[in-house]
């Protein structure tokens, strides 16, 4: 018992400092580098917060083919014109996709899903991806990934779920992702920012398991209680 307990505090002591390293972000706290914001609340609707997804998934997956729009919005960057963006497979990190070229501007991309064969498609190739994905920023021989554990812990990415907001600057993407991309870098989080669309935001799996963990904590205080 002593020995479950320790592990859950460890577990909450984790969680306590990604949550810390990593504080809550609303959309609309994007900056340009003059200062400026990326992105304004012209109706009222309120906060769109980071809510520490890491990952993204398809919205429909009853069919056997799917679609998802995809939207280089802005690049506040000295490397924007190297900074290539795409989707990788959870499982192996081998499998990415390209969906934008940093010497691309402004503009949509839509991203093909052939579900009965898993994999998805854009005019730069094919890969094996699935219908749950995590994002990718490359440059040269450096990666930074949306899954925070790959980037040796550093959260180098924030998912804002816009899902449903009318602000046409969202161009109705589902969610804003938006990319740091120097590991020691000053993570305002706006060297490339994309809209998707047709997609939902997914948890990270350290997220999940700190709250599995917690509810076996629970369970068996209950039980040690009742005996």
């Amino acid at each position: 018992m002593k020995m479950t307990s320790k592990l859950i505090a460890a577990a909450m002591l984790a969680g306590t400092f990604s949550v810390a390293q990593a504080a809550p972000m609303d959309v609309f706290d994007l900056k340009t580098d003059s200062g400026a914001d990326v992105f304004t609340d012209t109706l009222g609707e309120g906060a769109f917060y980071d809510n520490g997804a890491s990952f993204a998934k398809l919205n429909d997956v009853d069919g056997t083919q799917d679609s998802a729009g995809a939207f280089l919005l802005f690049e506040f960057a000295g490397f924007a014109n190297i900074n290539n963006f795409g989707i990788y497979n959870l499982n192996d990190t081998n499998e990415t996709l390209q969906v934008f070229s940093g010497s691309e501007g402004s503009g949509g991309r839509q991203v093909e899903f052939d579900l009965d064969a898993g994999t998805a498609s854009t005019h730069y190739g094919t890969a094996n991806i699935g219908s749950t994905f995590g994002f990718y920023l490359q440059r040269g021989n450096t990666t930074f990934y949306s899954d925070a554990s790959l980037n040796g812990g550093v959260d180098m990415t924030r998912i804002f779920d816009v899902t449903g907001s009318q602000n046409s600057s969202f161009f109705g993407s589902s969610l804003i992702v938006a990319f740091e991309d120097l590991i020691d870098g000053d993570f305002d989080y706006n060297d490339l920012i994309v809209g998707i669309s047709d997609v939902q935001a997914v948890p990270e799996p350290g997220t999940l398991a700190l709250f599995g963990l917690g509810l076996l904590g629970l369970g068996m205080t209950r039980r040690r209680k009742s005996a």
